[in-house]
């Protein structure tokens, strides 16, 4: 078991690393559409990315992580009664990116099981 002080140094880490994705993926991706009209947002997920085979590799590569994680997530989410957490982090995958949504995940599942096992 974790003690408190870890538990709380793994939550700021998360927290931190949920800011920072949020914040930089949305200082790209904003400024984009704004400039290209909101159907350009379209293109994170299949402009010219796409047209390359290290981009397709890439794009695959990530759709497995993003796949994997909510599977597992979903599976970690009924388990700990938390599935509108998993719901949010879901809709910021496709929305934000993977990175905001998988540090958001994990620190609601840390403050869960830490608020479950407190009580």
């Amino acid at each position: 078991m974790s003690s408190p002080a870890s538990t709380s140094s793994r939550e700021r880490t998360l927290a931190a690393l949920f800011v920072t994705g949020l914040v930089g993926q949305n200082a790209i991706a904003i400024p984009y559409v704004r400039s290209r009209g909101w159907r350009s947002a379209a293109d994170f997920f299949v402009g010219d990315i796409l047209k390359t085979v290290p981009g397709r590799f890439a794009m695959l590569d990530l759709a497995l992580v993003v796949l994997s994680f909510h599977v597992w997530a979903f599976t970690e989410a009924k388990r700990l009664r938390m599935t509108g957490l998993w719901a949010v982090s879901f809709v910021m995958t496709f929305s934000v990116g993977i990175a905001t949504a998988i540090p958001f995940f994990l620190l609601a599942r840390e403050r869960r099981i830490r608020s479950t096992a407190a009580a």
